[in-house]
This record gives structure tokens, C-alpha cells and sequence, in this order.
């Protein structure tokens, strides 16, 4: 009959919440820095990448720049 008891009684080791999602922020942390730590890794790839191909050409936002829109006429100078 105590088989029985023992089988409806709670566990004495049961999880404490508090212990649980700190170790559940932990692995989340960790998934985080690892997934950071691979970005930036390719983001100095691409860098490297763009370094060693890197040409001579002006960029495009610089082709126009030196237009110059036309003033209107002065109205002052009557001749």
C-alpha cells in the first residue's frame, strides 16, 4: 500500500522555476553571442572581400553634383 501513497505524492525533486529559466536565459544568451560572433565573422569577410576587389571609380552619387540650375533673370536691371 505505500507504493501506492509514494506514487500520488509530489516529487522531491522537483524543478525549481527559478533554476530553470536561468538556465534557459543562459542558453539563450549563448545562442545569441554565437549567432553575433558569425555575423560579424562574414561582415569582415564581405570587408576583405570588397578590399581586394576594390576599383578605381567614382562613386554614383558623385556624377551629379557639379549641375548648377539656371537663375532667373534679375528684374532690376532694366536696360
Amino acid at each position: 500500500m505505500s507504493a501506492r501513497n509514494d506514487v500520488n505524492r509530489p516529487s522531491d525533486r522537483s524543478l525549481d522555476a527559478r533554476l530553470v529559466l536561468a538556465a534557459a536565459r543562459l542558453r539563450f544568451a549563448t545562442r545569441v553571442d554565437f549567432l553575433v560572433a558569425r555575423w560579424l565573422e562574414r561582415c569582415a569577410t564581405n570587408v576583405a572581400a570588397q578590399r581586394l576587389f576594390k576599383t578605381d571609380r567614382k562613386p554614383t552619387r558623385e556624377v551629379g553634383m557639379g549641375v548648377s540650375l539656371v537663375s532667373s533673370p534679375r528684374w532690376d536691371d532694366s536696360p
